[in-house]
């Protein structure tokens, strides 16, 4: 079973997309009625069903044992730096137009480092940045991480963008 809780209209079109998109090598069920996830004791369980069927038909009722997949997907991380000759003030300058560029949110900022989201067609990255004073100007690090070719794409996309500011430490990546 897998579970999708979209919070928009924008992500529920990207599921059907996707579904659509593997329907000719996975098997999709989008069951009608309600879809309940119970954590209780087997007894409990059992006393559960056997009300549930005296009032609704045994027919229209089905009953799963879920348990945790046997693998484990880590996202994505790739990292890069660029040495630019501009101050930290005018790199965050130059970072906030080259993230407006790419349709970035800011997500959060602590001291130091910010915290975007970008989505592109082929999905969504997570972009954290830091800028430093650095010798003669100042140093950004940038990492793009999450699942998928929308991390290389947007790893990409930053590496061609920030080569305008600076010299750019990293390479574009292929999938």
């Amino acid at each position: 079973m897998l579970v999708v809780r979209y919070s928009s209209e924008a992500e529920r079109k990207r599921l059907e997309y996707l579904l659509d998109k593997w329907r000719d090598r996975v098997r999709v069920e989008k069951p009608s009625g309600a879809i309940l996830f119970i954590d209780t004791s087997p007894d409990n369980m059992i006393s559960l069903v056997e009300e549930l069927y005296s009032k609704i038909p045994r027919e229209k009722v089905s009953i799963y044992q879920l348990r945790e997949p046997e693998f484990q997907l880590e996202p994505l991380s790739l990292e890069g730096v660029v040495r630019t000759r501009m101050s930290p003030e005018e790199a965050w300058g130059a970072l906030n137009l080259v993230l407006a560029r790419l349709r970035g949110i800011l997500v959060s900022e602590t001291r130091g480092e910010r915290t975007y989201t970008v989505s592109t067609k082929k999905g969504v990255a997570r972009v954290r940045v830091s800028i430093m004073p650095g010798p003669g100007g100042s140093i950004l690090r940038f990492v793009a991480e999450g699942y998928g070719e929308a991390v290389v794409h947007v790893y990409n996309r930053l590496v061609q963008e920030l080569s305008y500011i600076g010299e750019v430490e990293g390479h574009e990546r292929e999938l």
